[in-house]
């Protein structure tokens, strides 16, 4: 019977294998498998099981630079940045040169951070340089890339780059990736910077039409369905305004990682279950909320939310679904 991660971690705890059969064993399954979730669990485990070698460097090392799945990339890169971040820069170095995937590039990128050297620095200052040079966010819609071009070429001429902390450089690159993969995602993608660091401190991903028009282009509205849609939404820490109205969204539990958001306008979409207020009154230094449009706006008062907070609930028109 062929065996399973977990199966093969369950043995060596139970001491009926050691840790370099288990060891071969979960690299076969990585290297064999034609299941992700199989070879992801099974890299998962490779890191349980405590066998922190230079031939498991090796492994993941060739993982990320050439495995085909993206996912098992990611993986390989984020066990390299927990167990072998003093000797990853070097595949890091060539990795952010060559990956795609926005997800991993995320990972490599928080992982240049996290090795807090001269030489990840001038990485992380060299890759946002490289954002003057782009000319298209995306090149197939014409969309072009004005406003981080603008924002970077200020802090270039001023010298303040060299003044910015890994985390501040890291955060650029993020927010930057961010626009590109919801710009790629989604037809109606609109956003603001702050021009003081170059983050994203306003992002509208509201579709604008009440009701569908009769000849509008398949693919015109970006009908977000979920939050959980909208990946790395948790890495803009300087968000204050997000508008995600006209939309399916049912629960907002993904919001509260956005503590310094002030407005969210979340018009006419499916909220109603009562949970979403904990979620919402969650964040610390809210403004400005529209819950107009949503079964949750019916059952609850303004009352229930701090007096500095202008709440929007009821008497806005309801789209039909």
């Amino acid at each position: 019977m062929d065996l399973n991660p977990e199966e093969i971690y369950e043995d060596l705890r139970n001491m009926s294998i050691n840790k370099n059969t288990a060891y071969d064993l979960l690299t076969s399954l990585v290297e064999n498998s034609e299941n992700e979730n199989v070879r992801l669990k099974a890299i998962i485990n490779l890191e349980k099981i405590g066998l922190i070698n230079n031939k498991l460097f090796s492994f993941l090392e060739n993982l990320l630079i050439s495995d085909s799945n993206s996912r098992i990339r990611n993986a390989a890169t984020k066990f390299m940045k927990h167990k072998f971040l003093e000797k990853v820069i070097n595949p890091l170095k060539w990795a952010i040169k060559h990956e795609i995937d926005y997800e991993c590039l995320i990972t490599i990128i928080q992982s240049l951070e996290k090795i807090n050297s001269y030489e990840s620095k001038l990485i992380l200052v060299n890759e946002i340089k490289k954002i003057i040079k782009t000319k298209y966010l995306n090149k197939e819609k014409r969309i072009e890339n004005k406003k981080f071009k603008k924002v970077i070429k200020k802090f270039i001429k001023t010298k303040k780059i060299n003044s910015f902390t890994h985390r501040e450089l890291a955060e650029i690159l993020i927010n930057y990736l961010m626009i590109v993969n919801l710009i790629n995602q989604y037809p109606n993608v609109y956003y603001e910077l702050d021009p003081q660091n170059g983050l994203i401190q306003e992002l509208d991903l509201s579709d604008y039409l009440e009701y569908e028009v009769k000849g509008t282009p398949f693919g015109w509205k970006n009908n977000i369905q979920s939050i959980s849609e909208i990946i790395g939404l948790e890495h803009l820490k300087s968000l204050k305004k997000i508008d995600l109205s006209n939309s399916r969204i049912e629960n907002v539990k993904e919001l509260i990682h956005l503590k310094d958001l002030t407005h969210l306008i979340l018009t006419n979409n499916n909220i109603s279950e009562i949970e979403n207020l904990n979620y919402i009154i969650s964040l610390p230094n809210l403004e400005f909320l529209d819950l107009r449009g949503n079964e949750l706006g019916n059952k609850i008062s303004s009352d229930e939310f701090d007096q500095k907070i202008k709440v929007l609930l009821k008497d806005s028109y309801i789209k039909i679904k």
